[in-house]
């Protein structure tokens, strides 16, 4: 007899069975109790999580000969020819390959006829997301008032392809992820069932993997088994998928810390000897650094952590990290990762964000500003108490006017000598960049630096072109209500400036950021200018906050001040 995959021997065959989506099947059991059948069904969630399995499970429950409980009993006839898929009234179609107007119309003309071997008529519709719109307008009136025999269940991970039209007529029912401690035991207790030796750690590495969906869990579990020989273990998963364990990327870890290049790239050539792929070596760093940050900010949420366990050389390497690296680290890997596709050299810009990675973790912590002012600095504040009266008396006389011309002059000089980006300047009024580069909000600034490919994929929904004239921009900062993103290229500059593109752009950082913001679009050699100007401001400023000047206010008065401006 030919072997059946194992996410097929175990599907389950009764509600209870089905794992980690009590809220479903409790309602569905009390329903069936009471005889308090919807016609019309919606179930959407992630794939792999029940949808089809408690469609069938409900085909057979409202036709059971003898329920129990709200369960099919699976022993009579009628629950074993379901099971088999012999029972014509009970009808399975794939939308995706069945998703025209005459296919739905077949079943709009058959559903009057009274089911022949059962008591209901049961239409599962998987992927009902793929229909067409006139397939949906076919089934609206049928779905709202079907005949008294006829249950339609619709199953789609998609729900927000469906039209709203659609999704009030079904009792509505939303698939979670299966938590991780559930998939572990339903895994283990398959393992034991199938007498398979398997470690721990390793079914704890398939549910990590499989990201909440059951059946991804058992097709890769079936692999491992077929893999080895006498028992699956943690590296057998690791080989078979082509992940990387977690102490290599401790050790890797580590030694970015440390800023030690040469070792960070011998670590990285280990990898790529083996033939591991580059992009899905970035993306399992980035879930390291990631859960890394999880175990700094909350410890205690042990059970959202997804690809690492919190053992004692994690917690080590954790300590070497400050949180706002950690921001910045998985910041560059994000960016990388959205590189990646649009690059063909994939390997040498994973070494490149290593490098940069190491360059990250040696940026040098900022020099704190003395507030106080030590007994020690009295004589120097009477200097400068002095100096000010001096300029007082000059004020007084009038004779500080001409040396207060040639300041209000520098501005325009400052402006004049703002450089050319290559190609010409930017479109983009340059006054609005400064005002933005002098309140920047670095918290922003990193969300949107972060969510980046987020904004691209909003856009990229939009147009396909737009995307690609927006994708050579880089977001600098968020400043006020205005981002300002940064081009090497004044083509793509100027072109995301024109109103159509610009309104798209904005559109798409609000649905991804929640906040609405205006669009600067400039040349990497302007930003720079313009940004060194509002540090050179900022400077200033605390120049003018200084600790001498505050003593100094304190002995002569707030009127001092007001004077010199």
């Amino acid at each position: 007899m030919a072997y059946t995959a194992l996410y097929r021997v175990y599907r389950p065959q009764a509600f209870q069975d089905v794992v980690g989506q009590e809220h479903v099947t409790v309602t569905l059991r009390n329903a069936l109790r009471e005889q308090r059948l919807s016609h019309a069904y919606l179930f959407n969630g992630p794939r792999g999580t029940g949808k089809t399995s408690a469609a069938k499970i409900m085909a057979k429950a409202v036709n059971c000969e003898q329920p129990q409980d709200g369960e099919p009993c699976n022993q009579c006839d009628t629950c074993k020819a379901i099971t088999d898929g012999s029972v014509t009234d009970v009808l399975e179609i794939d939308a995706a390959s069945n998703r025209g107007v005459e296919e739905i119309r077949d079943i709009r003309d058959k559903v009057k006829f009274a089911p022949s071997d059962v008591r209901y008529k049961v239409y599962i519709i998987d992927e009902v997301h793929m229909l067409t719109t006139e397939a949906f307008n076919a089934l609206l009136k049928t779905l709202e008032e079907p005949p008294p025999h006829v249950i339609f269940i619709l199953a789609t991970t998609e729900p927000h392809k469906l039209p709203a039209t659609i999704i009030s007529r079904c009792q509505r029912f939303d698939f979670h992820r299966i938590p991780l401690r559930e998939m572990v035991r339903r895994l283990s207790y398959i393992c034991e069932a199938q007498q398979v030796r398997v470690e721990e750690q390793a079914l704890t590495l398939v549910a990590k993997l499989a990201e909440g969906g059951m059946r991804d869990a058992l097709s890769l579990l079936d692999q491992a088994i077929s893999y080895s020989k006498d028992q699956v273990t943690a590296a057998d998963i690791m080989q078979i998928t082509g992940t990387v364990s977690q102490g290599y990327f401790s050790v890797l870890a580590k030694h970015i810390a440390e800023r030690d290049v040469a070792p960070v790239m011998e670590q990285f050539d280990k990898v790529m000897v083996q033939g591991k792929d580059p992009e899905q070596f970035l993306n399992d760093f980035l879930h390291y650094y990631r859960d890394m940050l999880l175990l700094k900010t909350a410890p205690h949420l042990e059970e959202i952590v997804e690809r690492t366990t919190i053992d004692e050389q994690f917690a080590q390497v954790a300590k070497l990290y400050e949180i706002a690296d950690l921001y910045e680290a998985i910041e560059t890997c994000n960016q990388a990762l959205t590189q990646l596709k649009w690059s063909t050299y994939s390997r040498v810009l994973v070494e490149l964000t290593l490098v940069k990675l190491c360059q990250v973790q040696g940026k040098a912590p900022a020099v704190p500003v003395q507030s106080a002012v030590g007994n020690d600095d009295l004589a120097a504040l009477v200097n400068r108490v002095r100096v000010l009266e001096e300029k007082l008396a000059q004020l007084a006389q009038g004779q500080a006017m001409e040396a207060g011309q040639p300041r209000a002059e520098e501005p325009r000089k400052s402006e004049a000598r703002r450089p050319a980006a290559a190609g010409g300047g930017s479109r983009t009024p340059m006054n609005k960049v400064r005002e933005a580069a002098m309140v920047i909000d670095e918290a922003m600034s990193r969300q949107v630096r972060g969510q980046w490919s987020q904004i691209l994929a909003e856009v990229k929904k939009v147009k396909i072109q737009y995307q690609a004239w927006l994708v050579n921009g880089q977001p600098a900062a968020v400043g006020g209500d205005s981002i300002i993103v940064t081009f090497t290229s004044p083509i793509h500059c100027d072109k995301t400036m024109e109103p159509e593109l610009k309104s798209v752009i904005e559109r798409a950082i609000f649905a991804v950021i929640g906040k609405q913001l205006q669009l600067l679009s400039v040349m990497e050699e302007e930003w720079q200018s313009v940004h060194q100007q509002a540090a050179q401001g900022e400077a200033q400023t605390q120049e003018e906050q200084d600790p001498f000047v505050a003593e100094a206010i304190r002995l002569v008065g707030e009127g001092l001040v007001e004077v010199k401006e």
